[in-house]
């Protein structure tokens, strides 16, 4: 029985926290950006969710936020939702058995998973351009990128504090339940 209220509370407070991120990310006004840019929750709690919590949180919450994110934006399924479960396990893999998760290193790993994304999803859109009548030069995108990238990552290293203490204390597992370094759950007191 204590197997099924952990899995309900797993999915119930991920699913609160994907909605409710992904509609806040597309309603925060112009004036919470930073270097005008506005953080990208859903982006953030991949990582994070996947760094604090394992592999299976990683590949969930960025397969779950990533088809949020196809579907808001109206383009075809599969591209975001493969993108955010690929973050997520790469959040899960880095840092995880020598460092034995610090809030230092879930904030570097919202740096450079960050420009990751950005790198990727720029080079989409040279690949597959939204409108294909219109010709994309590859230096425009990486340039327009590469102002835009410091915005971003403050804007998004911004979010992570408040992001982090809310997963790690009030997240979708019991706080005595942390992973070790062989990556196994285990219960331990604190």
């Amino acid at each position: 029985m204590r197997i099924k209220r952990d899995t309900i509370r797993l999915l119930l407070v991920y699913a609160v926290l994907i909605l409710f991120l992904s509609q806040l990310q597309v309603t925060l006004p112009d004036s919470m950006a930073i270097m005008g840019r506005r953080p990208d929750l859903t982006l953030v709690l991949v990582i994070l969710a996947g760094y604090l919590w394992g592999r299976g949180d990683g590949l969930a919450t960025g397969l779950a936020a990533g088809f949020l994110r196809d579907l808001f934006a109206g383009r075809a399924l599969g591209v975001g939702m493969l993108l955010l479960m690929y973050i997520g396990l790469m959040a899960s893999i880095t840092f995880g058995r020598r460092l034995q998760r610090h809030l230092l290193f879930g904030l570097v790993q919202v740096v450079w998973l960050t420009v990751i994304y950005e790198v990727v999803i720029t080079v989409v859109a040279l690949l597959f351009p939204v409108v294909p009548e219109i010709p994309l030069s590859a230096a425009r995108l990486f340039s327009q990128m590469s102002d835009q990238l410091p915005g971003q990552l403050l804007a998004n290293l911004a979010a992570a504090l408040p992001l982090a203490f809310l997963l790690y204390y009030a997240g979708p597992r019991p706080r005595n339940e942390r992973l070790s370094a062989g990556r196994d759950r285990e219960r331990v007191r604190v």
